[in-house]
């Protein structure tokens, strides 16, 4: 049998030519159906989504009890002799201890806080027109038309409002809570009808608990997973300023975030106890503001206070100079010694950026771009640091050369 000769070079061109047209046949395919194509690409998308939440619910949740399962292994079991020599049953106990008082604070949440919270905002929501009325005539007494603060702006010819109605200044409020919990309403009647849905988020939610409790059993091995996963996909300078990113990044949230929310309980515990004793309108209420205005650093003590003494004062003036004075010693105490033992310089900010990262953060997402932004500029900044620090030795080291 004669053999053919096949011209290599005339087959790698008829090869190239035909992956051409079958690239441009598909291609004109994906054009002509590109709202299916499109629609099956959001469908893979959401199937996948799907399957992803638990796992994403399990990461969330292993990773904010990892501090609290971290501190009874080391502070706890670890003091028992019995225990060193069975390391795999002393995380066993210790991640199932954590979950048990998360899940008491959750439940206690559920059946006592969030239920005496609301019953106080509906009272102060009722009583709201009547402290509207005092405030005006507190404005009324002091800065009236025959107030002496009128009588000497009016030698500067500054002339003050001859009444003041708070209502109508609310009005715009008032609009907006209504608006609200018009919204509001229809997100529960949505949920309501939507039970699907919902049920589909309890069970991703109880799934990721079961993650959570597997994750936190084995984190070592699933950290020393991702960072192999690093090294092998990107080059080694590249992996290892990766790796010492994630590793500042990782200090940065759990000192600043986790530590900032277990001072702020601390404070809320203490501004509570003291509560018991001179019994304050709304002591719940006032303790849940004291509590999460204290998690944003500088302004938001402050806020935290003049909110709390605006609330006690119509329905007890003489006892909110007290409350006042109460949350002013007990964040003192705060700042000078609870705050710097638990955070220690967990972002490593001079006050100006603090100040500065608080008020891009809140003009750009409200209360919580306030708390955020302050950890996510220290991450940012850090980065840049760290990169323009590399830089910088890199080109001295070569001049040196």
């Amino acid at each position: 049998m004669k053999r053919v000769d096949i011209n290599k070079k005339y087959l790698e061109i008829s090869l190239y030519a035909l992956a051409v047209i079958l690239m441009s046949f598909i291609f004109g395919k994906i054009i002509w159906n590109i709202a299916g194509f499109g629609q099956s690409i959001n469908n893979f998308f959401h199937l996948l989504r799907g399957i992803l939440a638990p796992f994403t619910f399990g990461f969330f949740i292993a990773y904010f009890m990892n501090s609290t399962m971290r501190y009874l292994e080391r502070v706890i079991f670890r003091r028992i002799s019995w225990f060193r020599a069975r390391a795999s049953l002393m995380r066993l106990l210790a991640v199932t201890l954590t979950y048990i008082i998360y899940i008491g604070c959750l439940f206690w949440i559920c059946s006592f806080l969030v239920p005496e919270v609301a019953a106080n905002i509906q009272n102060l929501w009722k009583k709201l027109p009547t402290d509207l009325q005092y405030y005006q005539n507190i404005f009324y007494e002091y800065l009236g038309p025959e107030s002496g603060i009128a009588v000497f702006l009016t030698s500067f010819n500054i002339s003050l409002p001859v009444s003041y109605n708070l209502t109508e200044l609310m009005n715009p409020l008032f609009q907006w809570i209504n608006t609200s919990l018009g919204s509001v309403s229809d997100i529960i009647n949505t949920l309501l009808t939507g039970t699907v849905n919902f049920a589909n988020t309890i069970l991703n939610f109880i799934l990721g608990m079961v993650i959570a409790f597997y994750m936190l059993c084995d984190k070592e091995h699933y950290a020393d997973v991702a960072r192999k996963l690093v090294v092998i996909m990107f080059k080694k300078r590249f992996s290892d300023r990766f790796i010492r990113a994630a590793s500042n990044t990782n200090r940065i949230i759990e000192k600043f975030i986790i530590g900032k929310a277990i001072d702020s309980m601390i404070i809320g515990i203490m501004f509570f106890t003291v509560t018991l004793i001179i019994k304050p309108p709304y002591a719940l209420l006032l303790t849940l503001i004291v509590g999460i205005t204290n998690m944003i650093p500088y302004f938001g003590p402050l806020v935290g206070a003049i909110v709390s003494t605006l609330i006690v004062l119509p329905t007890n003036p003489t006892l909110a100079p007290l409350v006042l004075f109460i949350i002013f010693v007990i964040q003192q105490f705060d700042g000078l010694y609870l705050g710097p033992k638990i955070l220690g310089d967990s972002i490593g900010l001079p006050p100006i950026l603090v100040i500065f990262s608080i008020i891009v953060g809140g003009a750009l997402a409200g209360a919580p771009g306030m708390f955020f932004g302050v950890p996510i500029f220290a991450i940012i900044r850090n980065i840049v640091t760290a990169v323009i620090d590399e830089k910088y030795n890199r080109k001295q080291f070569g001049g040196g050369m």
